[in-house]
């Protein structure tokens, strides 16, 4: 059995005359004549032509997107094992995350009477970690830009497990339980803002919908699934501790993927435009085979080293890269539709056990996680059926404003309906003295269905996540108008993910501390639900009047705030497929 080193399936061609060209629908159009160099970059040089790297099999008419280098160190180039391998250990990563987001939703109120606290200081072990994610994403993001981003995950996968493994024996310990759940929190970010990022790194355009499909439906999935297994573990002897012994378990794994198996998948394919092109010595498919042996092994081990790229240049504008994607109108537009069912969701989901363990409902860690169940099933298919590449195919102005309206429409009925339900149910008759003795059966759980209560919660997640439907779709269409060339424009779609991410985790850990608050009385919960529901549906028209006739003026304010209007790429003639600034 052989090790391969070569790159995923390619063939290099030479150029043809373009009158003698086929349409190629799915490709770029090349319209100059450019010189390739071995290191994939392309310059425009008079009387020279540019050699395009293609795919094989069904991808056989498919110009390579981006075009990868002659360098099989270049992440384009791997095999596609190490590329499978690094995204397994990164996707288990990311679904060990989701899992421990929503590790307390189910226990919440065992905690406060555990430990004989709050309940506003029970929900802060989930909103706290939240909130310290939303800070040291954006420290990742810009640590990756000058160090890569191996680095970053190890010590962000450190973290975790300090956190993690603090987590199994904290009962009793509320000021230990939040040290572990910070440590926690620390690590989360780089995970929630690198990932997709990676998998641009490693896999062309024509592989990489696939993969970010999966990454989004582990990460949901994991997140509102959590709790329904979580409830069932937590009802034992050794309560939420025995939820993180298990995580420990996938952990351990994770990390040993994470260290053999993730390699840095940062890479300048910059080379001056002035140096001279050298011999094309062979095509990227013609790199040898190697033999599992001891010294390949050895050759593989020694190349997995923690730290292997640094930044040519560390100033100003690099470190303000993501910030400025962060504080990008687009994002903003974006976050202020997504935020309320976003936020709202995980505030009544932290308010669960608050609403339902107490008298008259007396349900226990099983049965709270059981109320997520309909999140779970709503929101997964359509985080994986508005994430296929035919929506976003047909992703134009008015199938925009349908989706934020079909969003705002599930967000808002179960808002209001889970709100104006549950609290309606509860009411007091008015002549108490006609009303017969109830027993606390009677008065909870015959007067509130659960389960129309986690369909009316399913709602608001289904709606959520529709909105999100939205997010990328729109961040591509900001960064091809206002990105000046592929390299860029992929960095800014992960870097926009990314800060838009940070944005909500920061805003959701608000409303997780504050939402208790509010919803503690019947009326509170009716109120509050009767707000953001009200409330989203004023946003969405505003933000589809905003979309409707400014649209590209938002785009032209992403490209001021970002810093990518600049003459001086007028100057440049570099291939936009290839060049990266």
């Amino acid at each position: 059995m052989r090790l391969s080193l070569r790159g995923p399936a390619t063939e290099e061609r030479p150029p043809r005359p373009i009158s003698k060209d086929p349409p190629r629908p799915d490709t770029a159009a090349t319209t100059t004549t450019v010189a390739t160099m071995a290191t994939g970059v392309s310059y425009a040089s008079t009387g020279s032509q540019r050699t395009i790297k293609y795919g094989t099999g069904r991808y056989a008419k498919v110009e390579l997107s981006p075009q990868p280098s002659e360098d099989p160190a270049d992440p384009l180039n791997w095999p596609l094992w190490k590329k499978h391998l690094n995204l397994g250990a990164l996707l288990l990563m990311a679904a060990l995350v989701g899992a421990m987001k929503t590790a307390y939703v189910s226990v919440n109120s065992a905690i406060a009477i555990g430990e004989d606290v709050s309940y506003t200081a029970a929900v802060a072990l989930t909103a706290v970690p939240l909130m310290l994610s939303a800070v040291t994403g954006l420290a990742s993001l810009v640590a990756a830009r000058i160090w890569g981003k191996r680095p970053v995950y190890l010590v962000s996968t450190a973290l975790v497990f300090t956190g993690m493994v603090w987590n199994t024996h904290v009962r009793g310990n509320l000021a230990e339980n939040m040290a572990a759940r910070v440590f926690q929190g620390l690590g989360w970010g780089a995970f929630d803002a690198l990932v997709l990022g990676s998998i641009q790194d490693t896999y062309f355009e024509h592989e990489r919908e696939s993969k970010i499909i999966i990454h989004y439906t582990v990460s949901i999935g994991t997140m509102l699934g959590s709790p329904l297994l979580g409830g069932v573990a937590s009802a034992g002897s050794r309560g939420f501790e025995l939820q993180f012994e298990i995580m420990s378990a996938f952990l351990s794994v994770s990390i040993l993927l994470l260290v053999f198996g993730a390699p840095e998948t940062t890479y300048d394919r910059v080379v001056s435009p002035e140096a001279e092109p050298p011999t094309l010595e062979r095509s990227q498919s013609l790199w040898p085979n190697v033999t599992y042996t001891k010294e390949a092994a050895i050759e593989y081990l020694l190349k997995m080293k923690p730290w292997s790229y640094e930044a040519d240049e560390i100033d100003l504008p690099l470190i303000l890269q993501a910030p400025r994607a962060m504080l990008a109108p687009t994002t903003g537009l974006l976050f202020t539709v997504t935020l309320l069912p976003y936020a709202g969701f995980w505030g009544l989901a932290s308010s669960l056990s608050l609403l339902f363990s107490p008298f008259p409902f007396m349900l226990a860690s099983a049965d709270l996680g059981a109320l997520m169940t309909a999140p779970f099933l709503l929101g997964t298919p359509i985080v994986m059926a508005l994430a296929l590449p035919q929506f976003h195919r047909r992703f134009i102005q008015t199938v925009h404003l349908a989706t934020i309206a079909a969003g705002t429409v599930l967000a808002s009925i179960g808002m209001l309906g889970f709100g104006l339900y549950v609290a309606g149910s509860m009411e007091m008759p008015t002549n108490r003295s006609a009303a017969p003795l109830n027993t606390p059966w009677d008065l909870g759980l015959d007067r509130v269905s659960l389960p129309v209560a986690s369909f009316l919660l399913g709602l608001l997640a289904a709606g959520s996540l529709v909105l999100d439907a939205t997010i990328s779709p729109v961040i591509q269409r900001s960064t091809a108008f206002t990105s000046a060339n592929l390299a860029v424009g992929l960095r800014n779609t992960a870097d926009m993910h990314a800060g838009l991410a940070c944005l909500r985790s920061l805003v959701a850990g608000a409303f997780i501390l504050g939402l208790p608050n509010a919803v503690f009385v019947w009326d509170g919960l009716r109120m509050a639900a009767l707000g953001m529901g009200v409330a989203q549906i004023i946003v969405a028209a505003a933000a589809c009047g905003v979309y409707w006739y400014w649209d590209e003026n938002v785009r032209r304010l992403d490209g001021r705030v970002m810093g990518l209007i600049d003459l001086s790429i007028l100057k440049r003639t570099a291939s936009f497929f290839d060049e990266s600034d």
